[in-house]
């Protein structure tokens, strides 16, 4: 007698718009607002666009769409998903580490965002101002350094000397200590700055996709207004122009240099999310036969044109800093925190109704924030969620409890006086191995060992028709034979982090080499354990653990799961 089809009791989006809007939300990081805008400048203007589509095409769509259909296809986590290849279920794990690291740091700029925004309430600002308690007596502000440019000579050339939003950043919300040796103590002030942001996405996540679902309707669509907003102001302040300029005329020699194409490679992945478990998580609560063509197409377009879009905002705003400062654009260019945190509110705080604009600002990269938290922490939970079996509404919402307080246990770390310095370390070395690693082996999975012709077949029996022949070509060729170079290039050309004037201690390589390689070490443990836990000779464990379980399988049908039943 044959069993019951298998019936998936996981919840699933209301509409295909939640699901669009979530991964949309997810692929609007911060990368593609204090990162990519950078890189533009750095290689080239509108060059850049060249090798970052080629990398597009040849490498982020075809990585998205299989990631995307497998977790539509079986309805599973990141990591039950491999029951198309148990032998590497370590991939859900490493995926599901990654996630839970970027969440922790995620989090943690989000807690420093809600500390701006109530000092944003404030009149004046407290980074408009040299007479606080944190300022020195070197510290100086924009609207001085426009005014006087003996001023600009003194202190652009030294590194004593501050500007009054640097001051506020390291000694107010910092209150950073020498160096990655000196942690210091807890500082409150971000404590419950970190509680209330876990908090937070506590409340936005506890009942999983469903509360999901709803609050993407204004996290992911308002930071398109916000920063059309900001764009068009920026647009009308005097030297913006030259800071466009600045950001779009290309530089077509830099297509020769080998370092631009690697930048390139990287900015994919690290904007995209993929290799992070995020589309197959995401992918699992959709209907089985979900468009994931079109949907696919949309988030490159939607999620890297806004990449473009932000650079506009943020290259039309320098030009205005350039314009009152009488530095040149490429002198004021910065990535990373310090762009968020120092150039755009120092240079928003010299507009009328400076809070207005500080708070609008620092609203719209909350909301890039909180939506690509929303995903992370989505994968860890629904990866529990799968591995123990959790069926009832209670259970997900005190699992989903327990993580973010241990979470925010660990990111306690970084309110610390040191905290910056580990902040930079992770951030410099948490994604530069595992996610080539895990995408590196989707592609060998899915084009050799489980064969692309049998994928093609499952992927015709969820949509109707079966894709385009070049995912074949790219999926076993084409895909890993680039990322496997980025990576090489990656490793061969990675150097220790700076933070300022800071540099880090040889030893500090050693802490961010574990960092980077702990999130790697499941896929070969898990590899050892699947194929010493089989029975016959070595050769045969081998085979065997390599192909799918009798668990693969397409999601048949769907229930309304209990969680719903008993909320």
């Amino acid at each position: 007698m044959e069993s019951p089809p298998k019936v998936s009791t996981r919840m699933k989006w209301k509409g295909n718009c939640d699901f669009m809007l979530s991964m949309i939300g997810y692929g609007v990081g911060l990368g593609n607002i204090w990162r990519f805008p950078y890189l533009c400048a750095l290689n080239g203007g509108a060059v850049f666009l060249i090798p970052y589509a080629v990398f597009m095409v040849l490498l982020g769509f075809p990585i998205a769409f299989l990631e995307l259909t497998i977790g539509q296809y079986s309805g599973k986590s990141c990591f039950d998903v491999w029951d198309i290849c148990p032998a590497l279920r370590g991939l859900g794990l490493s995926a599901t580490g990654l996630s839970a690291v970027c969440s922790i740091y995620y989090n943690t700029i989000l807690a420093w965002m809600l500390y701006f925004m109530i000092n944003s309430f404030t009149s004046p600002l407290p980074w408009t101002t040299c007479n606080n308690w944190w300022n020195t007596e070197s510290s100086y502000f924009l609207k001085s350094l426009a005014n006087n440019m003996s001023i600009d000579q003194d202190h652009t050339n030294t590194s004593k000397a501050y500007t009054a939003i640097e001051e506020f950043w390291n000694h107010n919300v910092l209150r950073m200590s020498g160096g990655i040796d000196e942690l210091g103590s807890i500082q409150w002030h971000l404590v419950v700055a970190l509680a209330v942001a876990w908090f937070i996405i506590y409340l936005c996540l506890f009942k999983g996709v469903e509360s999901v679902g709803r609050v993407v309707y204004v996290t992911a669509t308002l930071p398109f207004i916000l920063i059309t907003i900001i764009l068009i102001k920026a647009a009308t302040l005097p030297g913006s122009i030259n800071g466009l300029k600045f950001y779009l005329i290309p530089d077509f020699s830099k297509l020769g240099e080998l370092q631009v194409w690697l930048q390139a490679g990287m900015q994919l992945f690290y904007s995209m999310g993929i290799g992070w478990g995020s589309f197959m998580t995401m992918a699992s609560y959709n209907k089985f036969d979900n468009n994931l063509l079109r949907d696919t197409i949309i988030y490159c377009f939607v999620g890297e044109g806004t990449s473009v879009y932000a650079g506009f905002a943020v290259f039309a705003i320098l030009g205005y800093m350039s314009h009152l400062t009488g530095l040149e654009v490429a002198d004021l260019v910065r990535s990373g925190p310090g762009l968020i945190f120092i150039t755009y509110p120092e240079a928003l705080a010299s507009l009328p109704i400076p809070q207005l604009w500080a708070v609008l600002f620092l609203l719209m990269v909350l909301m890039v924030a909180v939506d690509s938290m929303f995903v992370t922490v989505e994968v860890c939970a629904t990866t529990f969620t799968d591995m123990f079996n959790i069926t009832s509404w209670k259970k997900r919402s005190v699992l989903t409890a327990v993580m973010c307080a241990i979470m925010f246990l660990v990111s306690l770390i970084y309110a610390t006086n040191g905290g910056i310095y580990v902040f930079q370390l992770v951030d410099w070395y948490m994604s530069s191995v595992t996610m080539y690693i895990i995408t590196v082996l989707e592609c060998l999975v899915i084009g050799w060992i489980y064969g692309a012709e049998r994928y093609y077949n499952d992927i015709e029996q969820m949509l109707g028709r079966r894709p385009p022949i070049i995912f074949k070509i790219l999926w076993k060729f084409v895909t890993p034979t680039i990322i496997f170079s980025v990576l090489i290039m990656t490793l061969t050309q990675y150097q220790l982090p700076t933070l300022g004037y800071y540099k880090y201690p040889p030893v500090a390589s050693v802490f961010g080499w574990i960092i980077a390689l702990s999130t790697a070490l499941p896929i070969p443990i898990w590899m050892i354990k699947e194929i010493y836990s089989r029975e016959g000779t070595l050769m045969e464990r081998i085979k065997s653990s390599f192909r799918p379980n009798s668990k693969w399988g397409p999601v048949k049908d769907y229930v309304e799961p209990t969680m719903e039943s008993e909320f």
